[in-house]
């Protein structure tokens, strides 16, 4: 995978803006329309609608002020809004948030796969949704990826540049281990690196179907960035939409600094 040039990342970085932009708009615009349709049909009063139009009015102009600004700023306060704990590791940023892995301006995602490649459910299915199929066929076709082994495909439809397929199960459904994720986890840095990535961001692995305890997954996946020797990745966001496992990665990272502090 070739080196992304700095005008590919600027364009990257634009277009995820701007999808981001019309998703916050449509926040806003979509309640407004449905609340303006309930009025003219003579479902609600039109005190209703009203508050609806004040609530709108009022946050639009917070939204519209944030998507002014420079593209670096903006990801800047996202990453301020959005980041529950932040340390460093090895000169490595480590981040932690809540929230969807498909939706990050991130130079690549993992996926912690199967050794065939298949993405049917959990974390996997939601990649190939947000992705498209064709992120599955390359996996697939990239098969047998062994356990400790990690291979990158194309992203498809998500904003990354790649999907780093990294197994923490040998077969769909399979359980997963504390070791099997150490392993996941050093084998998709290693594929980041491979590919001059700068940031990487991985969910629980190994927590869903390969029903690993969230402490034990999040000491697992911290034990893996601790064993990396760092070339070219400055960020990794850790990130899930449990809120059990975003507490597990905090208290993961809190110990490693009590550790090393």
């Amino acid at each position: 995978m070739p080196k992304e040039s700095e005008e590919a990342r600027d364009e990257r970085k634009r277009a995820f803006i701007e999808a981001l932009k019309q998703s916050k708009y449509r926040a806003l615009v979509e309640p407004l329309h449905r609340k303006t349709k309930a009025y003219l049909e003579g479902e609600i009063e039109a005190e209703d609608l009203f508050k609806t139009i004040h609530y709108v009015s009022r946050e639009s102009n917070e939204v519209v002020g944030m998507f002014k600004k420079r593209p670096d700023v903006i990801l800047a306060g996202i990453a301020m809004e959005e980041n529950l704990y932040v340390t460093e590791i090895c000169d490595i940023n480590v981040k932690v948030r809540k929230g969807d892995l498909t939706v990050l301006f991130v130079d690549a995602i993992v996926n912690p796969a199967n050794t065939g490649g298949s993405m049917g459910g959990g974390v996997a299915g939601a990649i190939k949704r947000a992705g498209g199929d064709d992120v599955e066929k390359e996996a697939m076709a990239a098969a047998p990826i062994p356990l400790g082994t990690a291979v990158a495909t194309g992203a498809g439809d998500l904003p990354n540049l790649c999907v780093i397929h990294a197994p923490t199960v040998d077969k769909p459904a399979g359980e997963s281990s504390p070791e099997m994720i150490r392993a996941a986890v050093s084998a998709a840095l290693d594929e980041a690196e491979k590919a001059e990535l700068q940031t990487v961001a991985m969910p629980g692995m190994g927590t869903g179907v390969g029903r690993v305890p969230f402490e034990e997954a999040a000491k697992a996946i911290v034990e893996g960035i601790c064993a990396h020797e760092t070339k070219g990745i400055t960020d990794i966001i850790l990130i899930d939409r449990d809120e059990k496992m975003v507490e597990a990665f905090i208290g993961a990272l809190e110990r490693f600094d009590e550790e090393n502090g």
